[in-house]
């Protein structure tokens, strides 16, 4: 029975759109003490929500206690051909959180009716305590590279996860093998240095952090290297060799509109109707217009400061 609930599953996660389904057995996290020395360093910055729920990554069964297996899914959103500027591509179409939990929960109701019985669930869209990459990993999805992204051989590493806490015994899947080598091009690419040779990204120095998260006035020595970004960075992915694979395969919720997205100009010209309107139902409206505006005046001041240094030389 439980294979045919792995087919099941898997059928069903593709035609949902997700390009990658995987399961893992539940039990204690192999990486809560890497992730709690990152947090001692401070790298977390100001998201103090990750230190308040840190214990509850220690096991996912902490949320679940019923629960013995989780399912794990990837949908690829597209890469970004202009790295570092503008609006992070994850974020140009519909809010992913959203799209997957919706698709999840349909995804839940397919192994319930294949199951033949009641099946308790959970999901988990990148807001719940748990240590969702380990978990990637760990149901085969993908393996973890330098920039702290899963990446998969045929779909790259622009993906989004989500998860469904089970509370049957399902096949586990076989781990992908670490496909970085020798390459640390995602390491070079960051502009602001926020990637450590420890393989610990540092969000203080990340411009999506700063662009996204960071309440407040960001500090004047970290303005010059956010360049034109405004909501969110890419460098880091876009440069990953094996982002060359699975454009084909991005989920369509997630692409960018017809219209595009506005640029720095015409988000300063935003009212709060012009803000709703536009970016309703898409990850920048969890920031705020206020926040985007600040990153605006940032881009353009950086676009002032180059446009004068190259009238010099």
């Amino acid at each position: 029975m439980s294979s045919q609930l792995h087919a099941v599953v898997c059928e069903h996660a593709g035609r949902l759109g997700f390009c990658r389904t995987g399961f893992a057995a539940l039990g204690a996290s192999r990486t809560y003490e890497r992730f709690g020395d990152w947090l001692a360093c401070g790298h977390a910055a100001g998201m103090a929500y990750l230190r308040r729920h840190a214990a509850l990554r220690a096991d996912p069964r902490a949320l679940a206690p019923w629960a013995k297996s989780v399912i794990v899914v990837a949908a690829r959103y597209p890469s970004n051909p202009v790295p570092g500027s503008g609006i992070s591509t994850y974020a140009r179409g519909a809010d992913y959180h959203d799209v997957l939990r919706a698709k999840l929960g349909r995804l839940a109701g397919a192994l319930r009716e294949c199951a033949g019985r009641p099946v308790r669930t959970r999901i988990c869209v990148d807001s719940a305590p748990l240590l969702e990459r380990e978990w990637a990993v760990r149901a085969g999805i993908g393996w973890r590279g330098r920039q702290n992204s899963i990446v998969n051989r045929e779909f790259g590493c622009c993906l989004v996860l989500g998860e469904i806490l089970v509370d049957l015994a399902l096949p586990p899947a076989r781990e992908i093998p670490d496909g970085c080598g020798n390459c640390r091009r995602c390491v070079d690419a960051c502009p602001t240095g926020a990637l450590g040779e420890d393989g610990f990204v540092d969000a203080r120095r990340c411009r999506s952090y700063l662009t996204v998260e960071h309440q407040g006035a960001i500090p004047r020595e970290l303005q010059p290297p956010l360049g034109a970004a405004l909501f969110g960075c890419d460098c880091c992915t876009a440069v990953c060799p094996w982002n060359a694979n699975g454009e084909e395969a991005v989920m369509p919720e997630l692409r960018e509109p017809p219209a595009g997205t506005p640029d720095a100009h015409a988000i300063l010209a935003f009212s709060e109707a012009d803000f709703e309107r536009r970016f309703a139902g898409t990850a920048v409206c969890r920031t705020g217009l206020a926040r985007l505006k600040r990153n605006a005046r940032i881009a353009l001041g950086n676009s002032v400061a180059r446009d004068a240094d190259a009238a010099e030389t």
